[in-house]
């Protein structure tokens, strides 16, 4: 996947977290931002994708240490973070949004034909049964269907009413 779907993923992540959650606007920011940062983390491993660019010198050396969708890929690299936020005591909505944001990487990149390592240390390539290309035409077709069911999400109460208008109009 793309860094576009990773970051719509995470953003209705985020919207979701808000809806259930009904949180104030600081808050409401907040989720948006760790959902979308958390979406991009597992890419970390790659020195080229959104997140990796950012931080250059942590990217390359993760990248030599274990390669590309192994470790940052698997759930024990989103256990260990939900047991760093768990020991930090991290608020509820915080905790749930972000490792749903990295569990919504692996997902989408399960989606792919390289797959990933789930199960690292294991050597083992896990992909859903069904696949297709980053970059193309279905990976843009789910970045574009992921920000509409945001916005969506976020103003349902407002697009509700306004289809209820065009309906009786």
């Amino acid at each position: 996947m793309t860094g576009k779907t990773h970051a719509s993923c995470g953003i209705l992540v985020g919207a979701l977290a808000i809806t259930y959650y009904k949180t104030d606007l600081f808050t409401s920011v907040t989720i948006v931002v760790l959902a979308v940062i958390a979406s991009l983390l597992p890419d970390i491993c790659h020195t080229q994708s959104k997140i990796g660019r950012k931080i250059k010198v942590l990217s390359f050396f993760i990248r030599l240490l274990f390669g590309h969708r192994t470790f940052t890929h698997s759930i024990l690299f989103i256990a260990i973070i939900g047991l760093g936020l768990y020991l930090i005591q991290t608020p509820q909505y915080y905790f749930i949004t972000i490792i749903t944001g990295l569990i919504s990487h692996v997902i989408l990149d399960m989606l792919t034909p390289k797959g990933v390592k789930l199960l690292y240390p294991v050597p083992l390539t896990v992909k859903l049964p069904i696949t297709f290309k980053t970059g193309g035409l279905v990976d843009l077709s789910l970045a574009s269907a992921l920000i509409i069911g945001s916005v969506y999400t976020l103003f349902k109460a407002n697009v509700d009413d306004l289809i209820k208008y065009f309906i009786s109009y």
